[in-house]
Formats: structure tokens, C-alpha cells, sequence
């Protein structure tokens, strides 16, 4: 039998992602952190306030069981039930980020570098955690224990942050929108966007084709399949055959017949259709990826996400989501600047 301190050290144990780039989650009423400068320099901030909990929300995956939200960005969750894997936790929390993504809070995907190992304490706030493989969990787990650098820490001097009713609200919209477009894998969609933001273009469209593909066929089955306008004629085997034989009714097959029909627009068509070939190249060919293919894309996606389910300005407006990681522009240097590099004759 497990002693009574062996029971306290090991209790509640629970799985720790966070938002990245790291944002605050602030709760309604009060005043965002802003850490003086001196006390950054020594080391003396009220670091207790980041591991806080600030939101218990509905886990759905485990009955009776909260998601736990913390002011620093944690996200926790207990390491039980279908939680009890890392890779299911992984699943979970880009779920959660696609989610928001899709609210209008820009986030980041996560893998398994990203989730730490953390513990429930006093009902209060989610400490300790680990560091993690990342340098987003191992930003956070410094600045929770005062450990980090002031190069680090100074964010903490003016950081950027969301009201808690946001966060909840954009939470709501993209939950909407995940539990009515079932077969999007949210997965495939937040690292998608969030690979624009690095500016990985061949990644990006790898997997935002995949969330194309995903929309194509949502709407292939509901729209196209699911009603009589365009399935009047009543033969037994004909549904079943062109939901399975996926080579007969490949996806640009499907894509013209969605745009004959009028259930995708010329406009979202003319975004997808070059993305398609881009994609094709890529996989077959290893070519490069352009830039604008892949922003158009993305635009088709959130304009099919948005008249499937009416809600207006769904996902992050490009010029933001650019905007994340803003390094990574062309330097735009000549020859001149490097008279001095060491030659090499052939």
C-alpha cells in the first residue's frame, strides 16, 4: 500500500501543453501582467501567478473530468482514460489549437517535444512541470520556476495576451466547426497554418491539401450525395460506388463535379485548382512550392469553411498568421557584401 506522501507526490498527475508564441490567458476584469524591469533583472517576479488556474472547462474525452486552464497559457489535462497516451494527448491538444484557430485566436501546433509532464496542485494551479523537447514548454517551465534568462524573461515586461471570454468564445465557434465537419482532422489543418506562419511553403501545402481533400469530400457526401437534386435517379449501388471507389471519382473528378453543380464557387475552384497541381508536382517531382499557391489555398479553405457553416470571418486573416514569425524575408544582400568570403577555384 502506497504511503500518504507517496499518494500527495504522485497525485493528479496530469499532461501540460501551452499556446505558442506564448500569450497569456488573462481572466475578465482584470489587469494583464506586466513585469516591472527590476524585478525581471533579479529574479523576484510573482512567478506563483503564470502556474494559476484561471478556467475549468468540460473534457469531453473523460467524463466528470475538467480541462484546466492556466494564466501562463497551460493547458492541462489528467494523464487518464483515452488521455493516457502522450499521442492521444497530442491529438487532443491540436484539436483544442485548431480550435481556436479557428475562432480567431492564432496558435501553433503541437507534437510530443511540446507536452510535458505536470501535477495538479492544492485545486489551485497546475506545478510542477517538466522541461520538455521544445523551446516553447522549455520557455514556459523557466519562467514558472524563475530559472530563465532575462533575454527570456523580458517578455514579461509587456506580454501579448487574450481575455479569458475570448478564449472561450473562440473556443465555442471552433468546436462548432470541428464537431460539424466531422472528417476534418484538425491536425492536418493547424500545422498546416502554422507552417505559413514559418514560411515552410512545401510543408504547408502538404497538409493544408489534406484539409482541402477533407472539405472536398464533406461536401461531395452531404451535398452532392445527400440530396435529390442530384441523385434523383434510384439505383441501389450507385451511391455506394461513388463514396468508395475513389479512383473512378478521384478528387479533381470530384472538384469539377462540385464546381458544374454550383456547390463549390469559380472563385474557391480558381484558388484550388493550382494548388492541386503544386501539390501533384511536390509528390511526384519534388518541386518547389510558391509562395502565393499556398495563401491562396489557405484563402479557399477559409472561404469553404465559412459558407458551410455560416460564420463569418472564420480562421486567421493571412496577414496575421504571416505576421507570426516575421523573420525569414529574403535578406537581399549582392556580391558586394561578401568581398571578403574565402574563394574556391574549381
Amino acid at each position: 500500500m502506497p504511503s500518504k506522501q507517496h499518494r500527495e507526490i504522485f497525485a493528479n498527475p496530469c499532461w501540460v501543453s501551452y499556446l505558442a508564441p506564448f500569450k497569456l490567458i488573462v481572466p475578465n476584469g482584470e489587469k494583464p501582467l506586466e513585469v516591472p524591469l527590476e524585478e525581471i533583472n533579479s529574479n523576484t517576479y510573482n512567478h506563483g501567478k503564470l502556474c494559476r488556474i484561471v478556467e475549468k472547462l468540460p473534457l469531453k474525452e473523460i467524463e466528470g473530468f475538467s480541462t484546466l486552464v492556466c494564466y501562463d497559457g497551460a493547458i492541462a489535462v489528467p494523464k487518464f482514460g483515452r488521455l493516457s497516451s502522450k499521442e492521444n494527448a497530442v491529438n487532443f491538444y491540436n484539436r483544442l489549437f485548431a480550435a481556436l484557430i479557428l475562432g480567431g485566436i492564432m496558435c501553433e501546433a503541437v507534437d510530443k517535444r511540446d507536452i510535458v509532464s505536470g501535477q495538479l496542485h492544492e485545486n489551485r494551479a497546475v506545478w510542477p512541470v517538466d522541461l520538455g523537447g521544445s523551446a516553447s514548454s522549455h520557455l514556459h517551465a523557466k519562467l514558472r520556476m524563475r530559472y530563465a534568462s532575462n533575454l527570456d524573461s523580458i517578455l514579461l515586461l509587456k506580454p501579448s495576451y487574450v481575455f479569458l471570454v475570448d478564449f472561450i468564445h473562440a473556443l465555442k465557434v471552433g468546436n462548432q466547426v470541428l464537431d460539424m465537419v466531422k472528417n476534418l482532422t484538425a491536425t492536418f489543418l493547424v500545422r498546416g497554418i502554422t507552417e505559413i506562419s514559418y514560411k515552410n511553403w512545401a510543408t504547408a501545402l502538404s497538409n493544408l491539401w489534406i484539409s482541402v481533400e477533407q472539405i472536398i469530400d464533406f461536401v461531395w457526401n452531404r451535398g452532392f450525395l445527400g440530396t435529390d437534386k442530384f441523385n434523383g435517379v434510384d439505383i441501389s449501388s450507385r451511391p455506394k460506388n461513388m463514396r468508395e471507389d475513389n479512383r473512378t471519382w478521384s478528387m479533381s473528378v470530384k472538384q469539377e463535379l462540385l464546381y458544374q453543380s454550383g456547390l463549390l464557387s469559380a472563385a474557391n475552384y480558381a484558388l484550388i485548382y493550382p494548388a492541386r497541381q503544386a501539390r501533384n508536382k511536390l509528390v511526384h517531382e519534388g518541386k518547389a512550392v510558391e509562395q502565393e499557391v499556398v495563401l491562396n489555398l489557405y484563402s479557399a479553405i477559409r472561404s469553404m469553411l465559412t459558407e458551410l457553416t455560416g460564420e463569418k470571418s472564420l480562421l486567421i486573416d493571412i496577414v496575421t498568421v504571416m505576421n507570426n514569425h516575421p523573420s525569414g524575408q529574403n535578406a537581399g544582400f549582392g556580391v558586394e557584401h561578401f568581398k571578403s568570403w574565402p574563394k574556391h577555384s574549381t
